[in-house]
């Protein structure tokens, strides 16, 4: 294998173990969303898009540290935590626009069920959030 090849699979091999780690986490973080949700809209009777948002929030801060410990954790990244945090949740606040837009619309014009609603939200905002995470957070070149 010449080297140009070995280093595009190396950077291959990176790419999918950090999915793969980033979608576990973000499967941990599914769980606390939707549970939060759950909690917020069925006992404290908040609004859905109102409990979505605190519970995207809450997740969006579990998934941070999960995914600096684990995920990302064979990265050198020479910055503060706090400085990484703000740029994962500005990112994720990205992710957290769309999530709500597409809750909107499931919801609200196609009358589907709140949690199925937040489940379809969540899988179509994760692929932007991890592609922008790796790159701007974490500091992982494309």
């Amino acid at each position: 294998m010449a080297v140009g090849e070995h280093d595009r699979s190396s950077r291959a091999s990176l790419f999918a173990k950090h999915a793969f780690k980033y979608y576990a986490v973000g499967a941990c973080g599914i769980l606390v969303n939707l549970g939060i949700l759950y909690v917020l809209k069925e006992y404290v009777g908040l609004w859905y898009l109102a409990s979505s948002a605190i519970a995207i929030y809450v997740s969006m801060t579990t998934n941070f540290f999960l995914n600096k410990a684990w995920t990302f954790n064979d990265t050198v990244v020479k910055q503060s935590v706090f400085f990484m945090y703000v740029k994962f949740i500005g990112i994720s606040i990205i992710g957290m626009l769309i999530q709500l837009g597409f809750n909107y619309l499931l919801v609200d014009e196609t009358h589907l069920y709140y949690l199925l609603a937040a489940l379809i939200s969540i899988v179509i905002a994760s692929g932007v959030n991890f592609i922008l995470n790796r790159h701007i957070t974490f500091g992982i070149k494309l």
